[in-house]
């Protein structure tokens, strides 16, 4: 990892802050990368002695941040978020608390002698697929104690849930997280199937919650997929048992892959997107076996159950090691995150016509008919399921609890190559609207006042055009 040395020198700082008796606060998203970060920090600086407070929170607004300066804690590690706010952490809390960030979206530009910034942006390293905030907080506190190289399972469940496998394979300083992990005995990576429930879930159910990539016709559709595999000549029971994907022989194993990628080409998703249905997949060797523990893409989707469920400290207690009561209670929500998904995916099929387009991309507005929490998820459904007629990026807004617009927009790795950043249009149009915004260049978000959304969008078409044009 090109970071080492700054990590290195990083850490001796913290040992030095810790050594003078500060309790650090380590305060993180409630994202499945999130909350593996946040645990990251927790378990390594428990393994060295000390106590600490850890706080999962939603979104970090400025009202955190001021809370936070008031109550002049003397040492506070931000991960998986800070690296946009630095501007607000100066001025609230710097002159009386020493600050760590350790985050993976795009930076702001602040130094301050109580400050400490880590952030592959500003390393040459893409912050969006190569490493994620959870990456970043494990090479942090891999060199505080390389004893912790046994935390990397964690951070490549992170990396999956951010998504930054979408090409079939982790890439950068994520595959060297991946090898610690083989080297320490919790990670083991392999070619299958890349579907949700690959140990766990009857094989016509995982295919039904199949997202990423969208399949038409089969994603969302129990009926479906109980036909789909008929017709393929794969049993939905063997020995009275449902079929898992685990359960497939080599032979079922290639007459469902090929059938898969030729169910998306038809539908016009491009061979090179199809095909990342196949890859690589990670899994958690110490966990049991057939558990969704076991599995990096199935525990990052309960930590998110978790966190988008105001649940995070049951993420948390997995991350750390706690099953029993927790498990049981993270498997509910599970059932209930993925049943509410499922939904989503009927809400898009009937609302096909609510999806508005612009010169430069495409838009919809769920009002209050979906929960915020989702949000950037269902833009994707929309984006992967190709139903649009030309390659765009595209913009969902809702309506939140507290009374203002949530943003979610989504583009694609071809979009990326082309020059769209989302990460700079959405901060860019959310400052021309009076709000905030920002993120990676293929996903990003923002915050806006009821009624802006036409300015916003006049706005957001205007750069993303900028960003396309040399087409």
């Amino acid at each position: 990892m090109k970071m080492d040395h700054e990590f290195k020198e990083g850490s001796k700082v913290l040992v030095e802050k810790l050594g003078e008796g500060l309790v650090p606060r380590v305060i993180t998203h409630n994202d499945a990368d999130g909350i593996t970060a946040g645990s990251i920090a927790h378990a390594s600086i428990l393994r060295e002695g000390y106590s600490l407070q850890t706080r999962v929170v939603k979104q970090l607004k400025d009202d955190i941040i001021a809370g936070l300066g008031k109550e002049e804690p003397p040492l506070v590690i931000f991960t998986d978020m800070g690296s946009g706010q630095l501007q607000e952490i100066k001025e609230h809390m710097l002159d009386k608390t020493f600050v760590i960030v350790l985050d993976h979206h795009e930076p702001a530009q602040v130094e301050h002698e109580n400050l400490i910034h880590f952030s592959p942006h500003l390393n040459d390293i893409d912050g969006a697929r190569e490493i994620s905030g959870s990456g970043m907080s494990y090479f942090f506190f891999r060199a505080l104690n390389g004893k912790n190289i046994d935390l990397a399972a964690l951070a490549i469940v992170g990396a999956v849930g951010d998504i930054q496998d979408v090409d079939g394979k982790l890439t950068g300083p994520n595959t060297e997280i991946l090898k610690d992990g083989e080297k320490a005995g919790v990670l083991k990576a392999e070619k299958d199937l890349r579907i949700f429930g690959r140990q766990t879930r009857p094989l016509y159910k995982a295919l039904e919650y199949t997202t990423e990539p969208f399949v038409p016709g089969i994603s969302g559709s129990e009926s479906a997929c109980i036909q789909f595999l008929k017709d393929l000549d794969i049993p939905v029971k063997k020995n009275g048992d449902f079929t898992m994907l685990a359960d497939l022989d080599s032979d079922e194993r290639q007459r469902l892959s090929t059938a898969l990628i030729m169910k998306m080409i038809e539908h016009k998703i491009p061979p090179n997107i199809a095909e990342r249905i196949v890859g690589e997949v990670y899994t958690l060797v110490r966990e049991e076996k057939r558990t969704p523990l076991r599995d990096a893409k199935e525990f990052a989707t309960i930590l998110n159950a978790s966190g988008k469920n105001k649940n995070q400290s049951i993420g948390m207690a997995l991350c750390l090691g706690e099953r029993k009561m927790f498990y049981e209670r993270a498997m509910g929500l599970l059932k209930e995150h993925k049943t509410y998904l499922s939904s989503c995916y009927d809400w898009v099929s009937k609302n096909v016509d609510r999806i508005k387009e612009m010169d430069a991309l495409y838009y919809f507005h769920v009002q209050d008919e979906i929960d915020e929490n989702v949000l950037g998820t269902v833009a994707s459904m929309v984006l992967n399921s190709r139903i649009l007629a030309s390659v765009k990026p595209i913009i969902a807004f809702v309506r939140t609890e507290d009374g203002d617009i949530k943003i979610s927009s989504r583009g694609t790795k071809e979009l990326i190559e082309r020059g769209l950043n989302l990460g700079i249009a959405m901060n860019y149009a959310a400052e021309k609207t009076g709000g905030k915004g920002g993120g990676h260049d293929i996903a990003s978000g923002a915050k806006i006042e009821i009624g802006q959304e036409e300015e916003f969008l006049k706005y957001a078409n205007e750069i993303i055009g900028e960003q396309l044009e040399d087409e």
